[in-house]
């Protein structure tokens, strides 16, 4: 292009460049950080029986009323077959318990177990007691500044996503 030979041109061209290529490093590590959250957050917490791949399926079962397993797949995104063998496996271990769905007795629902309301609790406690103290030193403006940012993400990510959600 020629901007009538203004000094500067090439410069604009390769800013836009340069700025492309820092936004797809900042972007690669944000992603590096972000998995590293995951990782942390995924481990399981001390005092706690709970697997780290079951923890989120738990966590979603503690509302107080009973689920459908094909509802409680859709709901956090996994196939049915994967929450029912998590569910199975929570099942014997006294963690969930089993009912009939009232509206189609061919259907079962599932909850919570006192046992597996406690492991939950107790899992998410330690997860909040971990972050608290991770961010003990952080000003509250930072603290409400890191919650609106990472709630916008994981809106632009929700609204973004392509097909099902996978394991």
């Amino acid at each position: 292009y020629d901007f009538g030979g203004q000094p500067g041109t090439v410069y604009v061209c390769s800013m836009q460049v340069i700025a492309q290529e820092t936004r797809a490093q900042l972007t690669a590590e944000v992603l590096d950080v972000l998995m590293g959250v995951g990782r942390r957050f995924r481990r399981r917490s001390a005092g706690t029986t709970i697997d780290p791949g079951a923890f989120w399926l738990l966590r979603s079962l503690l509302c107080d009323n009973p689920v459908r397993p094909t509802d409680l797949a859709a709901s956090i995104g996994l196939d049915t077959s994967t929450v029912s063998r998590h569910l199975s496996q929570l099942h014997r271990a006294g963690l969930v318990e089993r009912s009939v769905d009232p509206d189609d007795r061919r259907a079962q629902r599932v909850e919570l177990s006192e046992a597996g309301r406690a492991e939950v609790e107790a899992a998410l406690s330690a997860r909040r007691t971990l972050l608290e103290r991770s961010l003990s030193d952080w000003s509250d403006e930072d603290v409400e500044l890191l919650h609106r940012l990472i709630t916008r993400m994981l809106a632009s990510l929700e609204s973004t996503e392509e097909g099902p959600a996978r394991p």
